[in-house]
């Protein structure tokens, strides 16, 4: 049986559906993440055909997510069962999806994957952009599972087919605060893979290679720790590195990522070399956050100098905000506790794990928001007219927007109240907790400079 073909042009040229797709997809991100830091865009070659080989941990969303990173047309290789979902069926064709028809799946005729490895080489022939996840499913696990030939093997026939070799990227995803609303997702597009090979090598030595030359590469762009409490670990480590010296050095995501691998690579030669001192540092590290969660202080709280000046714009700006903004985000609040409420609770009862909870509250969030506005403008209309409706659905804009960028601001506000009385009443607690730091930092660092040592070793 044939493959549909998708509602789509060659190369770069976007249709209308993928033009609208795409920038459906940015608004998404824009509202579930808080931060999207996308790096790597200039190693993504023009009029050749790619092939983005990206980590899965996120479910449907890291496909929506790879859709906001570019505007270049992308098509991805997803599993036949989506093309069963009415819903979906017609966005993947749209998009120029190609299905793929995986053993694990029961009752699938694994067969049909001869047509699409057959119109893959043929879209890559014409240089189109194709993206397929090596692990063939989402996980929830702390590293890369084992990867699937399926990528290495079609940029190979490809080659062997259409006499036209694609580009093998690996495209690295990092969501810091997985399963949380308004967190961040980090995308990493790596350097175009080697596709040469020693001439005595058979096609099935060179995929085993390929394969093995994907995973290295997603290994460079991704964050691999043997457990999440390794990664909790490092993230608490690396947090406190930002704070060093008393000063906040404020940094993007990409540099938080490359820290946290070389916490990761330090902290499992110290743990073979270093165990006592790794353990030592790990209850020296748990009982500062104890103390500072004793004394309601958080460690940026430790670095701000209480001059007269910062005092009286804090004061300025808390009176802008409790005026003027929070007012506005109140109203947006009304208009969305329901949706947003029932969207959240139904998420963690239907989430099968946290990589599938930003899939599942996309798609329940979406469709109760929908709904629940598309009642409240009908009411509107219904009691008030259509000037109060344009008036209302205006409103509701600006309203949710504000929401959105004041999100927990209210909350901030008040701890930073409560912590400048505290270390007024207080005063020798600020220098004492600061000292507990600085006494950290400098075991840290020990350990940071033990650490080099034995990688130069």
């Amino acid at each position: 049986m044939g493959i549909e073909q998708p509602i789509a042009f060659g190369g770069d040229q976007l249709s209308w559906f993928e033009k609208t797709w795409q920038g459906f997809c940015r608004l998404v991100v824009k509202i579930f993440y808080r931060r999207f830091e996308i790096s790597g865009l200039e190693n993504l070659p023009k009029n050749q055909g790619v092939i983005l080989c990206a980590n899965h941990v996120n479910a449907l969303a890291d496909a929506v997510v790879l859709q906001a990173a570019t505007r270049k047309a992308i098509r991805p290789l997803a599993r036949s069962g989506l093309f069963d979902n009415p819903f979906l069926k017609p966005i993947l064709r749209g998009i120029g999806a190609v299905p793929i028809y995986r053993r694990s799946d029961p009752g699938v005729d694994v067969s049909k994957n001869r047509d699409t490895f057959s119109q893959c080489y043929e879209l890559l022939a014409k240089g189109e952009t194709l993206i397929i996840f090596p692990e063939g499913q989402s996980h929830d696990v702390p590293q890369l599972t084992t990867l699937k030939t399926g990528a290495a093997r079609m940029a190979l026939e490809t080659i062997q087919a259409t006499g036209t070799e694609p580009a093998v990227l690996p495209v690295g995803l990092t969501f810091p605060e997985k399963g949380q609303f308004r967190s961040a997702v980090l995308l990493q597009f790596g350097k175009p893979l080697e596709l040469n090979f020693t001439d005595n090598n058979t096609f099935e030595q060179n995929v085993i290679e390929l394969t093995d030359r994907i995973r290295t590469g997603l290994e460079s762009i991704t964050l691999n720790a043997d457990s999440w409490e390794e990664i909790n670990l490092i993230t608490r480590v690396e947090r406190f590195f930002a704070f060093r010296h008393g000063k906040y050095h404020r940094r993007n995501l990409q540099q938080r990522f490359r820290t946290q691998q070389r916490l990761i690579d330090a902290q499992r030669l110290l743990r073979n070399y270093e165990p006592d001192r790794v353990r030592a540092l790990i209850i020296q590290l748990k009982h500062f956050e104890k103390l500072c969660q004793h004394c309601g202080v958080k460690d940026y709280q430790l670095s701000i100098d209480y001059k007269p000046t910062l005092i009286g714009l804090y004061l300025f700006r808390m009176i802008w905000m409790l005026l003027v903004v929070f007012p506005v985000a109140m109203w947006g609040i009304i208009n969305s506790y329901i949706p947003y409420q029932l969207a959240k609770f139904l998420a963690r009862r239907f989430a099968k794990g946290t990589n599938q909870y930003d899939t599942t509250i996309m798609v329940l969030g979406l469709s109760l928001f929908t709904l629940f506005w598309s009642l409240q403008i009908t009411l509107v209309f219904h009691y008030f007219g259509w000037k109060w409706m344009i008036a209302y659905i205006i409103s509701l804009i600006i309203s949710t927007a504000i929401t959105l960028l004041v999100r927990g601001e209210k909350k901030r506000i008040l701890e930073n109240i409560r912590v400048f009385v505290l270390f007024l009443r207080k005063r020798n607690l600020k220098a004492y907790l600061r000292q507990k730091r600085q006494e950290l930092e400098k075991e840290l660092a020990k350990m940071v400079r033990i650490a080099k040592r034995l990688s130069n070793n």
